[in-house]
């Protein structure tokens, strides 16, 4: 007989979800840049395509 022990809930972390821009509102797919900082937090770093401002979101871990 075949099992599955597969979880029955599963707690999800966006880590690479698109951003919206904070200068324009534009969608930004992909971040230029993504580095783990010390405290259980990834940093995306970005770069918006239709005004070309910078900004940085960060992204607390999910530790259980």
């Amino acid at each position: 007989m075949l099992q599955c022990n597969a979880p029955t809930s599963v707690s999800a972390c966006p880590l690479g979800a698109p951003a919206r821009c904070p200068h324009c509102g534009d969608w930004m797919v992909a971040p230029l840049a993504s580095e783990f900082v010390a405290d259980a937090e990834i940093r995306h770093h970005w770069a918006c395509e239709n005004c070309a401002q910078a900004s940085t979101t960060t992204i607390p871990l999910c530790v259980p």
